[in-house]
């Protein structure tokens, strides 16, 4: 009963809010709520809806309680260290590495479910309140519903059998805010996961914005991205066409645009870029990020991605060579445009990004692809976001002739693209066959490797929870 109601409490605190009035996340939450009638009109309501955000951007405080984001080592660092394109210079994140005790095993999972229990706090509580503006209102359910099919989202395709959809290895579905008499559930079938994240984004669709207010709140087309992400890991009949059709969606009559330089998106214009569909917003005067990457070099660029990179113009500014103590050390830079060797920090070295519009046309090349579509059309998508990247020569797309060689190609610019970004680089390369993975991430040693195993804090609370298999 005592780790029940260790377990209950660190749900309950998850449900955070911000303190200040108005819909902006210059200022994160610094107090908590709970469950309970904390929403009584559209001004609560912004307010316990920023808390969601707040969880979504994984917001707390750095080792000297500076309030930090803690987006880049949830979505940016980890999956490109299990990607082998990163890599952590202080533990072993590569596929194999991780076992139900280790280190940052349980990132995801807390992170996923803090987001999910945050937005069940929100439905809840606004359902009931009538002196909300319907239009305001609806909204709002539909932002915290995006925002709840992110989160099972993330844990389906870190933790789950995504990849089968026969598989009873999904995750725990949470529709419900955590209360003692529902906190240890069972797994859901992969099937009944996806159906849940499906239709959380198809009642979100119709009600966002084609812009919110900032471009860190939820817009129609990151819904629409999300679900062209979740479909193409689903993989099921129809599944190929609607990733086209959604992304095309998005490309033709979205209000984005692509880059003129893809580089000029993280060292120039930040959240200003048209490319940019949903940005993560930093704390004013945090350095988390910054400090990781060229201070401490926590996370620096491998041997892969150096390979990934040869003779590609994006190894002039996404990596850099730097000193640290006598080592000469491949400086990950996507995001500094200052001197390595000498680090300041530049006003965009916090920032970060869920969803960019070059996803979507990498989706959509991806799935013509693997649907037996038109090559052509999948080769000049690859082609105009490669070209955006400063690629200037595409006789290796032009000259390849199988679908199953254009799909490495495809994956192998996910890879180059999202490097230390949002995770779609790690669930890019795991589309490919095994052999094909390896060839680019050795470490990843079987099908098994392909999902973090559950945390061992969750299978020994929750007697209804069983482990991925090979763990």
């Amino acid at each position: 009963m005592k780790n029940l109601d260790i377990k209950l409490l660190s749900f309950l605190l998850s449900l955070l809010v911000l303190s200040a009035c108005k819909k902006e996340l210059n200022v994160y939450p610094t107090t908590s709520e709970v469950d309970g009638k904390v929403i009584v009109d559209a001004q609560s309501a912004f307010t316990v809806l920023n808390g969601i955000y707040y969880r979504f951007s994984d917001a707390t405080v750095d080792n000297n309680n500076v309030p930090s984001l803690k987006w880049s080592d949830i979505n940016e660092a980890l999956p490109s260290s299990l990607c082998g394109t990163l890599r952590n210079s202080s533990g072993n994140w590569a596929p194999s590495g991780f076992s139900p005790i280790a280190y940052a095993v349980d990132f995801q999972w807390i992170y996923g479910y803090n987001i999910i229990n945050a937005a069940n706090g929100f439905l809840k509580n606004v359902a009931p309140v009538t002196a909300i503006p319907a239009a305001t209102k609806k909204q709002m359910i539909a932002e915290a519903k995006f925002l709840r099919a992110f989160g099972d989202s993330q844990l389906l395709l870190y933790y789950g059998q995504f990849n089968d959809v026969t598989s009873k290895y999904g995750i725990i579905l949470r529709d419900e805010f955590v209360t003692p008499g529902n906190i240890n559930l069972p797994r859901s079938t992969v099937a009944q996961c996806y159906t849940a994240i499906i239709a959380d984004l198809d009642a979100a669709i119709p009600d966002l914005p084609s812009l919110n207010t900032h471009i860190y709140y939820a817009n129609a087309s990151a819904a629409k991205l999300l679900k062209a992400r979740v479909l193409i890991n689903r993989g099921a009949a129809g599944d190929y066409d609607e990733v086209v059709s959604l992304t095309s969606d998005i490309i033709t009559n979205g209000p984005f645009a692509l880059e003129d330089s893809t580089k000029d998106v993280f060292l120039t214009n930040g959240f200003s870029s048209k490319e940019v569909i949903l940005g993560v917003q930093p704390y004013p005067n945090e350095t988390w990020k910054y400090k990781n990457n060229q201070y401490y070099f926590q996370y620096p660029v491998s041997d892969t991605l150096v390979n990934l990179l040869k003779n590609d113009p994006r190894n002039q500014w996404v990596y850099k060579s730097a000193n640290y103590y006598g080592t000469l050390v491949n400086s990950f830079t996507k995001y500094y445009s200052g001197d390595p060797n000498n680090p300041a920090q530049t006003p965009l070295s916090e920032y970060s990004y869920a969803f960019r519009l070059s996803e979507a046309y990498l989706l959509e090349a991806e799935a013509i692809t693997l649907s037996g579509g038109n090559l052509a059309a999948a080769k000049a998508l690859l082609e105009t976001v490669e070209g955006h990247a400063g690629i200037k020569d595409f006789t290796t797309i032009d000259n390849t002739t199988s679908a199953a060689a254009l799909e490495v190609l495809i994956v192998k610019e996910e890879l180059k693209n999202f490097v230390g970004e949002n995770g779609a680089d790690w669930f890019a390369l795991r589309r490919l066959p095994l052999a094909t993975i390896q060839t680019i991430q050795p470490q990843l040693k079987s099908t098994d490797n392909l999902i973090l195993p559950i945390p061992n804090t969750e299978i020994t609370q929750n007697g209804n929870v069983i482990q991925n298999p090979g763990y």
